[in-house]
Order: C-alpha cells, then sequence, then structure tokens
C-alpha cells in the first residue's frame, strides 16, 4: 500500500501561529476571511489582522508545495490551488477589484510563479526601511522583489535600476504574475493583473498590496526578470 503524503506543514511555529489566529477568530476579535472590511490601498494599508492572516496562509503554502517538491506538476498546482482562492479573496476586497479574475490569473500561472506570489506575500505588514535586506524584520523595494524570485530560484540584483536593466521589458497587456513594474527610484511586483502589484513603498510604510495610480501607470515600466 502507498504511503499516505501529507503536504501541511507539521512546524511548531507554523501551528503556534495558526492556533493563535484560530483563538482570535473563534472570540470575534479577528474577522472571517471573506468578511473583512473592503478599503482602497491607495488610500490605506491592509489593516495588521488580514495582513497577518493573509502572510501566515501564504508561508502555509510555500510549506505545502515545499513538501510536494517530488509530485507532479498538476498535483503541486492542486496543492497550490487550496491558499489561491482564500487569499486572493482578501487581497481582490481590499483592493475593490474582481476576485474572479484574481483568482483566474494566479491559477494560469506557473507553479514558479505561484511560489513568488506566495513568498511576497508572506512579507507583508514588515516595515519598509531604506537599503535594509532583512525577510520578516525589514526590507526596501528590491529587497522584497529579490526575497520573492529566489523562492523560485531565480536571483535578480538588489536595486531598483539594477533590477530593471536585468529583465526584458514587456507591454503590460503581456504582464504576468510576478513580473517586476519599475518607475525611477521605485519597483514592485505584479500581482497579475493590470497595474495591481505588491510593494514595500517608502518610510513609515510596510510591505502592501497596492494598485499603482492612473496618474502613474503612464510611465511605469514592465519587466520579466526570467528573460
Amino acid at each position: 500500500m502507498t504511503a499516505r503524503v501529507s503536504y501541511y506543514p507539521k512546524s511548531i511555529k507554523t501551528l503556534g501561529v495558526s492556533l493563535l489566529l484560530g483563538l482570535l477568530l473563534a472570540t470575534g476579535l479577528a474577522p472571517l476571511p471573506g468578511r473583512l472590511g473592503v478599503g482602497v490601498a491607495s488610500a490605506k494599508p491592509m489593516p495588521a489582522i488580514e495582513s497577518a492572516w493573509v502572510a501566515m496562509q501564504a508561508q502555509l503554502a510555500l510549506d505545502a508545495l515545499e513538501a510536494a517538491e517530488n509530485v507532479s506538476a498538476i498535483e503541486q498546482r492542486d496543492v497550490a490551488s487550496r491558499w489561491v482562492n482564500s487569499i486572493a479573496k482578501i487581497v481582490a476586497e481590499h483592493l475593490e477589484i474582481s476576485s474572479k479574475e484574481l483568482v483566474q490569473s494566479w491559477q494560469q500561472s506557473g507553479i514558479n510563479r505561484q511560489k513568488v506570489l506566495f513568498s511576497a506575500l508572506t512579507q507583508l505588514g514588515v516595515p519598509y526601511k531604506t537599503n535594509a535586506d532583512q525577510p520578516g524584520r525589514a526590507l526596501d523595494c528590491s529587497a522584497l522583489t529579490k526575497f520573492a524570485w529566489l523562492s523560485a530560484g531565480v536571483f535578480i540584483p538588489r536595486g531598483s535600476s539594477q533590477q530593471h536593466a536585468f529583465g526584458e521589458r514587456v507591454k503590460i497587456s503581456a504582464v504576468r504574475l510576478g513580473d517586476l513594474a519599475w518607475y525611477p527610484g521605485h519597483i514592485s511586483m505584479s500581482l497579475g493583473l493590470e497595474n495591481i502589484v505588491i510593494q514595500a513603498p517608502t518610510n513609515g510604510r510596510s510591505v502592501e498590496v497596492h494598485k499603482i495610480d492612473e496618474s502613474r501607470a503612464d510611465w511605469v515600466q514592465w519587466v520579466d526578470p526570467t528573460q
């Protein structure tokens, strides 16, 4: 008989975080997924409890994919899909965009780009700090994107200008999940829909999901770091 393999992580740390958030949900101190308050990312950051929930779920997804690395790509995608729906719904509600379109974009992306997505989302709520490269503690904009792509085995250099020069320019109509959005002095990462990104923005703020303002979208250049 073939042993049944579990793709759920079993670390004490992960279990402890899960129990803590479960307790908050049970006592009503934390909102249930799908019933979280809607806000506009450009106007205010995602509430801390929502960021913590998304970051935890993204880490669970990464741990599960690591446990499933020896199975087929189709099975790995099935593993990832367990988290795609719930995470995408919260992100979409916060940004006031279509959750259906966001789920579809994430589901259609390859497993490596899904890993990049989950890796970036684990850093939600981590403070921005100029020149910082300490995942989980402090990051600047290019450190976040470097960290995310490293999870898929792709090394990109530090520095927004260096990352812009590293990859190949793509048209906005061809942008995929994980591609980089650059304008002078700043870089962020596409979440798979037009002008929707995750970024480490500036001092006094933390890693956040964000909708690029229309006034700035015209000067954003998009880069595929895998080319």
